[in-house]
């Protein structure tokens, strides 16, 4: 009877997934093989999605996804662990710190840890035997002791005891050998299985990645990576407005001077993960949203950009994934607020048209100016209520931004350019987590409201402390950006 209202919930939960005709197949397109990197495939079912519950004591629950919900059904001996970037060196000092936003959470690690990779089948052992037992992706770390085992075509699997990382991979000892294999999956992390228990399993502010199979509807999992959200301590100030911002690493550049300017204003998040192409967008928006209909978890604005990993886009395929991602930002009822890619400085190639399958040329100068950008705000100017933070025009027109628009890029001979690349760290960032912070005050009708004073210090502008790209900069005119309100909203739409 349980299962039978369980199954009826399931149903009307998803209702896109409403044919009991469907193949498992059309029904659950975010149930795939694993893939390693060039290596044969691992056998592993897996999907992955936000947490929402299904009993009580969290035995079974429903991950939410693209495809709807999925629900998830732990096998008795179910291992739980956690994915995670590890700072290197982290596994020699028996240390994983977790950061979300200003966060931190730390987890210890036993002194010996286990690698252990499985292989598809037998033809996959033989290729990988063949190939001269080179280095091999797609471990995963174990806290409990698993023992030493060599591949074999009746037994396809390596196991062994973690010695030390090694570059990409990790050193593994298997009886007398040395196997080099890699242990970064997802968004190159690290899952390390039977660091957290089932109880450790949290709806809404949690990502599970389940490994195991499908039997009907029901996602049977052998093992449960689980991926930190939002803020587990329940930090938020509810009388605040709940802000996202979406974003590839420039919104990591910026980062740190948008949280500076709405401090105290907003509560902040971003997905945990390089947001990437507009693709990754709509292959993940709904689990970077999260549970935005339960009460307390909503999003009163967020802002989004998707461009520099677009560069070799066509304008087809761009705008109609950027549509379908808007569609679901739409659902949350928030304010919306697009931001514009930053511009390639003029150290990569000049401008070029584009290629003959129709795709925009690549990160070389102007194709956000020429193709990108406009492709982009053809589609919001179909979304009238969506506003704009246009980033690439203050970086296009303020004077202190000239030399590193004139000299930063590829310094041609594989060296680090002084002048740095497409990204816009340290001081430069400042401006343009600033300018999104305005819009972002404005969009919620705060129009009055000023920023938080920058965290800035004089020794921060000091003429000699600059690097090439903000030398001889007029900090006097730099330092009137960051404290005139009307300047900033004069590239905001």
């Amino acid at each position: 009877m349980k299962s039978s209202i369980l199954k009826t919930i399931l149903v009307i939960h998803a209702m896109w997934v409403s044919s009991s005709a469907m193949s498992q197949e059309s029904r659950f397109q975010t149930v795939v093989q694993e893939r390693s990197y060039g290596d044969p495939y691992t056998g592993d079912m897996i999907s992955n999605g936000v947490i929402t519950p299904l009993d009580q004591d969290m035995h079974n629950f429903y991950i939410r996804n693209a495809d709807g919900v999925i629900e998830v059904q732990l096998d008795a001996d179910a291992m739980v662990g956690l994915q995670s970037r590890v700072q290197r060196g982290g596994f020699e000092a028996g240390e994983v710190v977790c950061q979300l936003g200003n966060v931190v959470r730390e987890f210890d690690l036993p002194p010996v840890l286990y690698v252990r990779r499985n292989f598809r089948d037998a033809a996959a052992v033989r290729d990988y035997l063949a190939k001269g037992s080179k280095p091999i992706f797609d471990g995963k770390l174990y806290v409990d002791p698993v023992p030493d085992h060599v591949p074999t075509e009746k037994e396809p699997w390596v196991s062994g005891r973690f010695m030390r990382e090694n570059g990409r991979f990790m050193d593994v000892k298997v009886g007398d050998e040395i196997y080099q294999i890699g242990t970064q999956g997802h968004d190159g992390q690290h899952r390390i299985m039977g660091l957290l228990k089932t109880a450790d399993i949290q709806p809404f502010i949690q990502q599970a990645f389940v490994h195991g199979h499908m039997q009907g509807d029901v996602f049977h999992a052998s093992e449960v990576a689980l991926r930190l959200l939002e803020n587990p301590e329940g930090k938020d100030d509810p009388a605040l407005p709940r802000y996202l911002f979406i974003g590839d690493s420039i919104s990591g550049n910026y980062d740190k001077a948008l949280r500076a300017a709405l401090k105290g204003q907003l509560n902040i998040y971003h997905p945990p993960t390089n947001c990437g192409p507009v693709r990754k967008g709509v292959r993940n928006i709904v689990q970077w949203l999260g549970a935005y209909d339960q009460p307390g978890r909503q999003w009163d604005v967020i802002s989004f950009n998707f461009g520099h990993w677009d560069s070799k886009n066509t304008k087809e395929e761009y705008q109609a994934d950027l549509e379908t991602v808007i569609s679901e930002l739409e659902k949350t009822k928030a304010k919306l607020v697009f931001v514009t890619t930053t511009p390639i400085p003029r150290g990569y190639p000049g401008p070029n048209d584009r290629q003959s399958d129709g795709r925009a040329p690549g990160r070389i100068q102007q194709t956000m100016k020429r193709f990108i950008n406009p492709w982009a705000l053809e589609v919001i100017a179909r979304h009238p209520d969506i506003g704009i933070c246009d980033q690439h025009a203050l970086l296009t027109n303020e004077p202190f931004y000239a030399t590193w628009m004139d000299s930063a890029g590829n310094s041609g001979d594989g060296k680090k350019n002084p002048y740095g690349d497409l990204h816009i760290g340290g001081v430069l960032a400042e401006p343009a987590g600033r300018i999104l912070a305005r819009r972002i005050l404005d969009a919620l009708g705060k129009e009055e409201v000023p920023l938080s004073a920058s965290s800035l210090s004089a020794n921060d502008l000091d003429a000699k402390r600059q690097r090439p790209a903000t030398k001889g900069m007029d900090t006097d005119d730099f330092t009137d950006l960051m404290n005139l309100n009307e300047r900033l909203r004069r590239y905001n739409r």
